[in-house]
């Protein structure tokens, strides 16, 4: 489906709550994403390929991935006003949302903000347009939990608690999804899955309230999601934002008040918001 205003796009968005029958009290996800990155559709930053299109080996790609996390939790700690000292997760969450490339897909429960970021960083005369990704999360979940790859995850890592049982939680099994180093990655019971988790992660920072973030973190498979998406009877749906159309949907958020200064509620945000208006009026 196509929005060509602000108006198509939440009756759109109102129609595939009702289609797929969603109930009020769910949450649907939204995702923005530029048109001219449709090769790279749905997959996160550390597995997207380099210009020429090659991909390193997914194992090469993990253990980068890792040496990233370290240096991002041995540095991050003295910059932030989060403690990241006791937990293992924060630092992964942040890190992602100031920009390292990590496993983790960024999604929005608010269409207004992924609209926003579908927008937002286009400067007339406007080359691309942009696509919203909407899923149904609860739908996902369930499909998940009938995997065979989550059920061998949790029977993993029940091995791995029984060997380890001061260290861990019976019920951790979530953690096989988080960076490990080199020897933990070489025990076949700390594998990362191939398949995705969803997160609803706690907001550690003011920006990840604002922007209403949620999270889905892949397993070693780059390409899982987008498959699913072309699956018949997938509840994760387009819609396509055409070029022609964004300058009067920047201007119609900007008049429902979903700016850089609310989205981004901070010092760098407010600078970005005014040099829209610079943009504009020169």
């Amino acid at each position: 489906m196509i929005a060509h205003s602000l108006d198509d796009y939440l009756s759109i968005v109102h129609h595939i709550r009702n289609y797929w029958d969603v109930p009020d009290h769910q949450e649907l996800w939204f995702r923005a994403e530029d048109e001219k990155h449709s090769k790279t559709r749905l997959q996160p930053g550390l597995y997207r390929p380099r210009d020429d299109g090659s991909r390193k080996s997914i194992n090469t790609l993990l253990e980068l991935e890792n040496d990233l996390y370290e240096e991002f939790r041995r540095c991050a700690t003295q910059l932030s006003d989060v403690k990241l000292d006791d937990d293992e997760w924060d630092p992964y969450f942040l890190m992602q949302h100031h920009g390292v490339p990590t496993r983790l897909l960024d999604w929005s429960d608010g269409a207004l903000i992924a609209l926003h970021f579908a927008v937002s960083k286009k400067s007339a005369p406007f080359k691309s347009g942009s696509m919203i990704h909407v899923l149904h999360p609860s739908w996902l979940v369930r499909l998940l939990e009938k995997h065979p790859d989550q059920a061998d995850a949790e029977s993993r890592w029940k091995k791995y608690n029984k060997q380890h049982p001061y260290d861990t939680y019976e019920d951790e099994w979530d953690r096989l999804y988080l960076p490990m180093d080199e020897d933990d990655a070489e025990d076949r019971l700390l594998t990362t899955p191939e398949t995705p988790l969803l997160w609803d992660s706690p907001h550690v920072s003011r920006r990840v309230a604002a922007q209403r973030s949620r999270f889905m973190i892949f397993g070693t498979d780059p390409l899982w999601l987008s498959k699913l998406a072309a699956n018949k009877g997938s509840r994760l749906f387009p819609i396509e934002i055409p070029k022609d159309s964004i300058a009067e949907i920047k201007q119609d958020l900007r008049d429902a008040g979903i700016t850089e200064s609310v989205v981004y509620p901070d010092l760098d945000g407010l600078g970005r918001e005014l040099r829209q208006v610079w943009e504009a009026r020169r």
